[in-house]
């Protein structure tokens, strides 16, 4: 009888001491995380106000022509607009327009400075026969390089695809 119960209690006495171990969650100490706050960097807090910039100049409907997606012809609310430019320049030949042509994100970088330059020139067409001499139109043409990041919804995009009218005396 003796040797029925060691041969029961051996393996019972494992079981309880394994079971026992379970009884507490172990915690790995190394990967608990932190809560600490990066803090930006100069060369991020530059680029969070130039984003900012370029995000309030694109709101400026007066100053900008905007373009459909992919588009490249001027639609006819805008060439209203671009008509008030050009009678402005017009009245002030000591004015100068520079023609900033923006994109969005989507896109190769190459296509995205195709459309820019071709909305760039869109628009100095007609501002050019609308009578605007060529000397008081300067084109530069951005593409999505200043495209800020942070601009993923449809409607900051939409914003992005213009070209911008910078004036200079």
């Amino acid at each position: 009888m003796l040797t029925v119960i060691s041969r029961f209690c051996g393996p019972l006495a494992v079981l309880l001491a394994l079971s026992g171990c379970g009884a507490f969650p172990w915690q790995d100490d190394s990967k608990t995380e932190s809560k600490t706050v990066p803090v930006p960097s100069e060369q991020e807090k530059a680029a969070q106000v130039l984003e900012k910039k370029v995000i309030a100049a694109a709101n400026q409907t007066e100053s900008n022509i905007y373009f459909s997606l992919g588009g490249v012809t001027v639609s006819r609310q805008e060439k209203i607009k671009l008509q008030q430019h050009a009678a402005d320049l017009k009245a002030n030949p000591e004015k100068s327009v520079t023609l900033i042509g923006f994109t969005d994100d989507l896109g190769s970088r190459s296509y995205n400075v195709a459309i820019a330059a071709q909305r760039v020139a869109a628009v100095r067409k007609l501002l050019r026969s609308y009578g605007v001499p060529g000397g008081q139109i300067r084109r530069y043409s951005v593409g999505n390089e200043k495209t800020p990041k942070a601009c993923t919804t449809s409607d900051c995009r939409q914003k992005m695809r213009r070209v911008e009218l910078r004036y200079s005396e």
